[in-house]
């Protein structure tokens, strides 16, 4: 059995913030498409976030080439449960994963009933239903990414403070 590296966990933690690096950034730009089309009506500002959504994924495209590695850290089942054998990175990914899960479930919850809420009233114009959906990744995705984006540096400055 192979073991599993300090350098290996890391790459695994740099390659989920990276992914929901991308995961947000595409969301939100669609999010922001989808909202400007239904609420405002207007395209050019639709056009300049799907400009955003191109962006997006030429800079993701951008992090694999260089880092080609990045797609292979992920998928195996030890880092899917986040067993990291480092005991800040296991911690920080596992407050991460959790908030994100509780915060997406939240927004699901609260987005589903007040869609219903207003499919009832008959004002399906003002929240249409297939953007909530949109909105639980994006603030599950966030969430992740937030929680992650400082932890190697946050390792690193406690790594220096102990020696």
């Amino acid at each position: 059995m192979k073991t599993w590296t300090i350098e290996d966990q890391e790459n695994c933690v740099k390659s989920g913030i990276t992914g929901a690096a991308f995961v947000t950034a595409l969301t939100g730009f669609e999010l922001l498409r989808d909202i400007t089309l239904a609420w405002f009506d207007n395209k050019m500002l639709a056009d300049v976030f799907g400009i955003g959504i191109i962006l997006s994924v030429l800079w993701f495209l951008y992090q694999i080439r260089h880092q080609p590695k990045m797609m292979t850290y992920g998928w195996k089942i030890k880092e899917i449960n986040g067993d990291f054998q480092d005991e800040y990175l296991r911690s920080r990914f596992q407050r991460a994963t959790t908030m994100a899960f509780q915060l997406a479930m939240l927004t699901a919850f609260t987005g589903y009933a007040f869609t219903e809420l207003l499919v009832n009233e008959g004002k399906t114009a003002l929240l249409p239903p297939q953007l909530v959906p949109l909105f639980t990744v994006f603030v599950g995705t966030l969430t992740f990414y937030l929680n992650l984006r400082t932890t190697l540096d946050e390792q690193d400055d406690s790594t220096a403070e102990s020696n």
